[in-house]
């Protein structure tokens, strides 16, 4: 039964949807069933070529024909015993048929995305004269570039971050706070701590704040994208003063960035896009059974 099995997938590796050839022989017939010698090489066709190579032979060949015979003489059987109408039968490929439309979706809109995303980059892709403009209107922040290391704790809403701050103003460790109720995974376990940074590499609300703040002093609750923040100023840095094909690479992805935060931005008023964060997301019972 196991060889049976075997050779049956081996065969039926990527079922050609392709039509047969009208005038090509018929090779086998298992009951009303006909499978001609194009049908044949299609399917030989999607199997690995080491086993092509090996149904070129008088051997292989005949082995490739008789797994064929076998497989439809299974097929065949299976219907007049009516396992088609097996409800056990009927959910697994209702189920699977489900599986395969949700996996064709994913592929369409995969493909569409990248497809497109090309073009984008093409049309965001900044200048060399865009860049040296950056550079000339931004000089303080090359000539006297100052690196940042903070702790921060992040909360999704404006009640949370009141919450926070009435912790750490009773006198509460940043660090524990942090690690209790901070939603950033990339620093929540280790105090909330980020950086070095320089100016321009985290988004401006933030990067407003840390400028602001004295060594060791605490902000006030900072509203990014990215949801509220508590920010705790660390140290700050002198670096040597960076010139411009030092920072070339870096201007051009923030550049790409603010040119595509805008496009983006930009799509989202045309298509009227409205998003409901109070809505609950929780796994359904396929996942949970993963």
């Amino acid at each position: 039964m196991r060889n049976l099995l075997f050779l049956s997938s081996v065969v039926c590796l990527g079922m050609s949807l392709c039509s047969c050839k009208k005038d090509s022989p018929i090779v086998v017939q298992v009951g009303n069933k006909k499978i001609t010698e194009a049908k044949l090489s299609e399917r030989l066709a999607t199997t690995p070529a080491e086993y092509q190579k090996y149904a070129a032979t008088a051997i292989g060949k005949k082995q490739f024909i008789d797994a064929i015979v076998k497989e439809n003489v299974v097929i065949e059987a299976a219907k007049k015993a009516g396992v088609e109408k097996r409800e056990e039968y009927k959910n697994a490929l209702s189920s699977f048929e489900a599986e395969q439309k949700k996996q064709l979706s994913d592929y369409k809109n995969g493909l569409l995305i990248e497809s497109y995303i090309k073009e984008i980059h093409e049309a965001i892709e900044p200048t060399d004269e865009e860049m040296q403009k950056y550079y000339d209107d931004n000089k303080t922040l090359f000539d006297e570039p100052v690196a940042y290391t903070v702790r921060h704790i992040l909360v999704a809403d404006l009640q949370s971050a009141q919450n926070v701050l009435e912790r750490l103003n009773s006198g509460e460790s940043f660090e524990k706070v942090a690690k209790e109720v901070s939603q950033d995974s990339g620093s929540a376990s280790n105090g909330g701590l980020i950086g070095p940074f320089k100016r321009g590499e985290l988004v401006q609300e933030f990067d407003e704040a840390v400028i602001n703040l004295q060594i060791n002093q605490i902000s006030g609750i900072v509203e990014t994208p990215y949801g509220y923040h508590i920010v705790l100023k660390v140290s700050e840095k002198k670096l040597p003063a960076i010139l411009f094909e030092q920072t070339k690479d870096y201007i051009r992805k923030m550049l790409e960035k603010e040119k595509f935060d805008k496009w983006f931005n930009d799509q989202k008023v045309k298509l009227n896009v409205k998003v409901n964060y109070d809505l609950s997301l929780s796994p359904t019972e396929d996942e949970k059974s993963k």
